[in-house]
């Protein structure tokens, strides 16, 4: 009873918010005009799609490239089951049609309202749905779990602040968690804390992070081979994936590197490239001379900062530097981000204190020295100094993440053969005989609020 009531109040304030989110939506749309597009699809309006399909969330950017193997070799392999791909934000959405084009179906994912949702699972039938990382919603699950839809929540991670907030919501996070079909964890430490959450641990399995299983793009090679040719021989390093607070840290690390190191070059990628105008504010503040990514510019010898506000060339970049700071961790509130990309790249990666989005990964590199943790600016700027000063330096820690993210592959190969076994599809089945035609939806497609 006490979990009715807690689902009941759940979509009750869902339906309070919807004309609060969709304002929010119309204000991101000022920074951003595609929040203001395609909202038919965030009330579960989406473009015709075949039944029967494999439907894959991948909430934004991040989960979208972890997804880029699974998709890919999923199509290799059932090249006759459809895939569908749903985000929340525009920038997932670049990404999904940067990464896949055609060959996939994408649609937002509608906000969480039990009849909405209810009525979407109906009209598409998935063999599955597939739950990149984190991202849970209740009436979503519920509407798979009533219409018998398997539910796998894949390269699962839980920190322990997360896990803390769940507990505070047990009522509702509670059956929400086992009405999953099965968790694909990470890490150990997050299937514990999964099954520290009520979840049945008959139904999960720890089957690493398919982020170590990305492929290296030949085309980004070739990209980052034509910018070193251009660049010459200068220090570079990057800041990838920052954040508002974080960019100011970073500038002013890089004006006092310039004093030790003058022709160092820092490539500065904000994690939403909307925000590069703000970001280019504060380099002009600082009388730093910047090219930008999206202007075609190559950095000039008296330009120090090469600002990125283009989407899906994050290893173009980390392939170009000598060593690699991961950002969100130099601020409290921050969780961190993928530090897998420049591991497989054998660069030297770096990190502030505050990772707990990735605490499992980040603390099993440090354990074997892959993985530099700074304590504060100036330490920060101590360990750039030395690692664009010594190749001998880039080179030792470079190979040792290098060879840590070697040992993690293969979770990607055990995730398919679960999936293909939860949605009781044949590892060698033929394609089947699926027709269907592409509806493409109106970039102009809005709702009223």
């Amino acid at each position: 009873m006490k979990q009715r009531l807690a689902l009941s109040g759940y979509s009750l304030l869902c339906w309070l918010l919807t004309p609060l989110v969709f304002i929010r939506l119309w204000r991101k749309g000022r920074n951003l005009p595609d929040y203001r597009k395609r909202w038919s699809e965030r009330l579960g309006h989406w473009p015709e799609i075949p039944t029967g399909c494999l439907w894959i969330h991948a909430v934004s950017v991040g989960e979208t490239i972890a997804a880029q193997n699974l998709v890919q070799q999923w199509q290799q392999k059932h090249p006759g089951i459809a895939i569908v791909i749903s985000s929340t934000t525009p920038t997932g959405s670049q990404t999904v049609h940067k990464l896949f084009g055609q060959s996939v179906y994408h649609a937002y994912l509608p906000w969480d309202i039990s009849y909405i949702q209810s009525r979407l699972v109906k009209q598409l039938k998935p063999r599955m749905l597939v739950i990149i990382e984190t991202e849970l919603w209740p009436n979503l699950i519920h509407a798979c779990h009533k219409q018998q839809v398997p539910v796998l929540l894949a390269n699962a991670r839980l920190s322990e602040k997360s896990k803390k907030g769940y507990q505070r919501f047990s009522a509702l996070t509670e059956p929400m968690l086992n009405k999953l079909t099965a968790i694909a964890a990470q890490h150990t430490p997050d299937a514990n804390r999964f099954i520290e959450l009520g979840f049945d641990e008959k139904k999960l399995q720890v089957t690493g992070s398919i982020k170590f299983d990305i492929s290296l793009d030949p085309e980004a090679a070739l990209e980052t081979k034509k910018l070193k040719q251009q660049l010459g021989n200068r220090p570079i390093w990057i800041a990838a994936s920052t954040h508002v607070g974080e960019e100011e840290q970073l500038i002013a690390i890089q004006a006092k590197l310039r004093v030790k190191i003058p022709d160092v070059l820092m490539i500065l990628v904000p994690r939403h490239p909307e925000r590069a105008d703000a970001v280019g504010g504060l380099l002009y503040n600082n009388h730093l001379e910047f090219a930008r990514r999206s202007h075609e510019q190559i950095p000039s010898a008296d330009q120090s900062v090469f600002l990125i506000d283009t989407l899906g060339e994050m290893m173009t970049f980390f392939g170009l530097a000598d060593a690699a700071f991961i950002g969100n961790t130099l601020l409290e509130t921050g969780g961190g981000h993928n530090p897998v990309e420049p591991a497989a790249l054998a660069k030297p990666v770096l990190m502030g204190e505050h990772y707990v989005n990735f605490q499992s990964i980040v603390e099993a590199m440090h354990s074997e020295q892959a993985v530099i943790i700074t304590h504060g600016n100036e330490d920060l700027l101590s360990r750039l100094t030395g690692l664009l000063q010594s190749k001998d330096l880039r080179d030792t820690y470079g190979q040792r993440a290098y060879l840590f993210h070697q040992k993690q592959q293969g979770a990607l190969k055990r995730l398919i053969s679960w999936i293909e076994t939860l949605a009781d599809i044949s590892p060698s089945a033929p394609a089947n005989t699926i027709r269907f035609r592409r509806v493409e939806q109106k970039s102009d497609d809005n709702f009223p609020i």
